[in-house]
């Protein structure tokens, strides 16, 4: 697999930033993805992210609905979207978890949210559906369980990952698409050392740092990732699954992560909670009825450059559609100008005056 490489241009501490190169195509780290999980981020279309160099897509989703095959002969998930920039598929490792499923020892036996019906995927299952959508980055099938169960099923997690891995990469030879393994273990270090060992020896072109974001503390998942990302190769890019807080998102660029994904400030969006530096307001709150300024005055999405607060709450109240799409612009770029600052302070050597500035706000 040569379709990726990465050029980090300085680091500041732990903290580093980088243009990764995936096909041709570049992505400016530490990058957070926003999540189009059916090939669209929920409620906003993705013209609005100019600026973005990343989505994520679900294959579990996708392979439901409308079918890997049918993406693959309309010429693949870029065209299928229209997104030219870097896609990257999860591989259904967070279905494991989320959805009920039953886990075999070479497959994973899934539920159909759309129809009820149970299905089988196997890792070799993942790859090819990863292939027929023709994501710039794949991921191997990882077995996610609580950040809480036992250490022996993190054990069992750890080792069913590396064979389903072996299997994958065996399987996985498509040279056009880069191929990620995913690092399990709960909050045991020792656990996070034996799964980054065996991820290392199967040679990923990057590394994900996979069960978190499920329940542990900011301090105990900082901990974990602190420790984990130290022992892997600095020459390829270092991933933390399912993260998208912006408290949480500089204490790991601060361990030197460079990307990150998730729902989160999409979501927040829908409940009417838009992002402003490191905390959100609630924009249902009466105090914004007749409030005439934008959501934040630094931001320069779509939202703020054109809309009130006033007009935004009244939209939120009774046009839920049309505030879906305006609250999920800005939380998605307000995230995306912070992660800016972010690099452009590591260029500087200048990481700890802006985590400062954010983790005091």
């Amino acid at each position: 697999m040569n379709n990726i490489n990465i050029n980090i241009l300085n680091t500041d501490g732990k903290a580093r930033t980088s243009n990764l190169n995936v096909n041709g195509k570049v992505i400016k780290t530490p990058a957070f993805m926003p999540v189009a999980t059916r090939g669209t981020i929920k409620s906003m279309p993705h013209i609005f992210l100019n600026n973005t160099d990343v989505l994520l897509a679900n294959t579990y989703h996708l392979h439901l609905r409308p079918g890997s095959e049918v993406i693959k002969e309309i010429g693949g998930i870029h065209k299928f979207m229209n997104w030219d920039k870097v896609i990257l598929t999860d591989s259904g490792g967070f279905q494991i978890w989320s959805l009920p499923t039953k886990i075999n020892e070479g497959s994973v036996t899934f539920k159909n949210v759309y129809d009820g019906s149970y299905f089988e995927m196997t890792p070799e299952d993942s790859i090819k559906i990863q292939n027929n959508l023709g994501s710039d980055i794949a991921m191997i099938l990882d077995c996610l369980i609580n950040i809480d169960d036992t250490k022996d099923r993190q054990i069992n997690s750890i080792n069913l990952t590396r064979e389903w891995g072996y299997k994958a990469r065996e399987f996985h030879k498509n040279d056009k698409q880069a191929l990620f393994g995913i690092i399990q273990g709960g909050t045991y270090k020792d656990l996070r050392e034996m799964s980054a060992k065996y991820m290392i020896e199967q040679n990923y072109d990057g590394y994900a740092i996979g069960g978190l974001a499920i329940g542990e503390t900011p301090n105990e998942r900082k901990d974990i990732v602190s420790y984990t990302s130290a022992l892997l190769p600095e020459n390829k890019p270092k991933y933390v699954m399912g993260l998208g807080d912006i408290s949480g998102l500089i204490d790991l660029i601060e361990e030197g992560i460079d990307l990150f994904d998730c729902v989160w400030p999409a979501r927040l969006a829908r409940h009417g909670k838009l992002i402003i530096g490191n905390s959100y307001i609630n924009i249902k709150n009466e105090k914004y009825k007749a409030d005439p300024t934008p959501i934040s005055e630094s931001c320069s999405c779509f939202s703020c450059k054109n809309f009130s607060k006033a007009y935004l709450r009244h939209l939120i109240q009774n046009e839920n559609t049309s505030a879906w799409l305006y609250l999920t612009v800005h939380n998605l770029i307000q995230t995306e100008i912070i992660l800016d600052e972010a690099r452009e302070s590591i260029l500087e050597s200048n990481f700890n005056k802006f985590k400062m500035k954010y983790k005091h706000e």
